[in-house]
Formats: C-alpha cells, sequence, structure tokens
C-alpha cells in the first residue's frame, strides 16, 4: 500500500497495489469520515435526453462502505460536500466513490492510533521485496528489484575489459555480479540478450551454487532499465510472480499437514481451535479460502483480529489447486507460535 500520513489535517492518501491493501482500506474507512476522489457521474446536459458520464472531483461523508470481493472494488456511498463541477450534482445529494487497486483517495477522519499502526504495518509490507531482476550482457549488469510499489532500482555494474578482450575475459565481471548475488535473498531472474546469461548461470552453477537453485533464466531483450520494464509488464512475469506466491502458501500447507500427521499441537483447524488461538493471540500464519470471507462475517473479523496481534494472512483462490486441500480442514487452517492445549 502507498500512504501519505497529515496529522495535522487529520488525512491520509491512500493507494491500493493488492486485494490485502482493498481490505485494510475497507476497514479503516468508517461511517462518517470524509473521502476526498477524483470520480465519475452520469449527467444528461440541458436539453439532451443522453446522459453522460463526467470526470468530477467530490467529497462525500461516508454512509456505506463495502467491499466487492469478487470486482476487487471499494464502494463508498454517501451525501456530497463539495463537487466540481459545480452543476453536475446538487450538495447533499448522494454519490458512490468506486475505489480499485491503483486508484488515490483522501480519507479525513479522527484516526486512532492503532489506525496508524495498522497504515505503517501496510506500507511496510509493501516495500518488502517480491522478486530480484538480474540484467547481463557483454557491457553492463542492471539490478533491480520489484516491490508491490513499483520497480526499485540498484547497481548498475560494468565490465571493465578492453573492447576486444569483452568475449573471452568475463570472468571478473561475472565474480562482481556474482558478488552483488550473494547479497539477494530469494528469487532471482536472470536475463538479457544472447549467451551471456546462460555464461553466466553456469559461472554461478560452479562458484556459488546454493545462489544457481535460486536463478531462473528469463527473456529480455536488453541488460539496461528499458529491458526491466520490458520483462515486468511480460506474460512470463505474471506467471512467475503467481507461481511464487503460491509456492509460499503450498510450503506453509505442508508445514500444516506435517503438524497435523504429528500431532505437535503447533496448527489449529475448525472454528473452535481457531477461535481459541486467536483469543490466546497464537496465530502465526492463517491460510483462508477467500470464499469463505465473502460468505462468512466470523472469519472476516478474525482476519481482523489475527492481524491485529501480528499475525500473517494468506488469502487463497477458492479456484486454486491447493484450496482443495485446506477446504479438507473446514477452509481455514493455522500454524500457531505456541500450544494452545
Amino acid at each position: 500500500m502507498r500512504a501519505q500520513i497529515n496529522r495535522k489535517d487529520n488525512e491520509v492518501k491512500f493507494t491500493a497495489e493488492t486485494f490485502e491493501d482493498l481490505w485494510n482500506m475497507y476497514k479503516l474507512i468508517t461511517p462518517g469520515c470524509r473521502v476526498k476522489s477524483r470520480t465519475t457521474r452520469k449527467y444528461k446536459p440541458p436539453g439532451s435526453n443522453k446522459e453522460e458520464r463526467i470526470s468530477v472531483y467530490a467529497i462525500i461523508n461516508a454512509e456505506k462502505v463495502e467491499l466487492h470481493k469478487h470486482s476487487n472494488r471499494i464502494r463508498i456511498t454517501g451525501k456530497i460536500e463539495y463537487i466540481r463541477p459545480e452543476y453536475i450534482a446538487p450538495l447533499g445529494s448522494y454519490h458512490t466513490i468506486d475505489v480499485g487497486i491503483g486508484n488515490e483517495i483522501i480519507v479525513e477522519k479522527e484516526w486512532k492510533n492503532y489506525e496508524f499502526d495498522r497504515i505503517n504495518e501496510a506500507i511496510k509490507s509493501s516495500r518488502r521485496r517480491l522478486v530480484s531482476i538480474v540484467l547481463v550482457d557483454y557491457d553492463t549488469a542492471t539490478f533491480a528489484a520489484l516491490r508491490q510499489y513499483g520497480i526499485d532500482f540498484g547497481l548498475e555494474l560494468h565490465n571493465r575489459a578492453k573492447k576486444k578482450d569483452k568475449n573471452v575475459e568475463l570472468g571478473e565481471f561475472f565474480k562482481e555480479i556474482a558478488d552483488e548475488m550473494k547479497k539477494i535473498d530469494g528469487l532471482i531472474l536472470l536475463g538479457g540478450p544472447g549467451f551471456v546469461k546462460e555464461m553466466l548461470r553456469k559461472y554461478v552453477q560452479e562458484n556459488l551454487p546454493e545462489i544457481a537453485k535460486r536463478i531462473k533464466v528469463v527473456n529480455a531483450s536488453n541488460a539496461e532499465r528499458s529491458g526491466v520494464y520490458e520483462l515486468v509488464k511480460s506474460d512470463e512475469m505474471q506467471k512467475i510472480m503467481e507461481r511464487e506466491h503460491m509456492h509460499a502458501v503450498f510450503r506453509d500447507v505442508e508445514t500444516f499437514l506435517k503438524c497435523v500427521a504429528k500431532g505437535d499441537g503447533l496448527c489449529a483447524y475448525g472454528i473452535e481451535q481457531l477461535n481459541k488461538a486467536v483469543e490466546y493471540g497464537a496465530i502465526d500464519v492463517l491460510i483462508i479460502i477467500d470464499k469463505l470471507i465473502r460468505e462468512n462475517e466470523r472469519f472476516e473479523r478474525m482476519l481482523e483480529n489475527v492481524k491485529a496481534k501480528g499475525g500473517r494472512i494468506s488469502i487463497v483462490p477458492y479456484e486454486s489447486q491447493i484450496a482443495e486441500q485446506i477446504n479438507a480442514f473446514g477452509g481455514a487452517i493455522a500454524l500457531l507460535r505456541f500450544r494452545i492445549e
């Protein structure tokens, strides 16, 4: 989540980047707060029979806030306090602001300290590295990290060998790149034009086999920043990101299944066990099917409590392969910090 806190004016400017961000915003936008946003409204010009949708800037006093999980949108309905152009609608009439991923809104209200804590945690989460990118050719290596808020460019290394020797004298250049790779955790996407990326991967396999296990070679037409942007927009990257997220969930589910088999008491499932674990603040990771949140308010409150006590939440699509295993245990499972029985 991107958020700018203005304590002086009791305002927070929000931009959601994930469904979880929208869920957090939904919990923070309460009836009675003022919501400011660029939005659209239907308008029928005088003498015309045809309605148009006009872009406006509006401030409304929120009365109803809904999270539409199927469409990844928040709908905020309330009376208009301010609107420009002013002829579009009278003050006091009702308007609904739709907020989706990437939309910016400003929320004004009397904020509580725990709400600021929640916002800061969401911002911190968005800054975590999702995946690292290294693009390389004979001359240059460009490092970047993909985070929820966008691309964070890092070092740019240059091959110092003489031009005529670059085809054969890559060892020192590769060592520099590999030394930087040692500082990276998680998946590394290695790309670039020609054969250099494959040569670099072979070098890393021979010299740093543990890092080589975390490298995936990808397509990129150049080793510059434009190559990074090209990669991030590609269908290949989308598939990789979905796979990485699900890999993390698979690992947690595997840990849960081992816990159930051993009966070591460090996991929970079923509404009674989960409620007890929430009450004790014992949940470290809660994995839940999205359908459950949509259909049962108890589970929505559970998410709220787990998050408030420092737990991590993974929301799994009902249609995904792994959902079948989680559904076998009631649709929600948890890994615990300590035994509760």
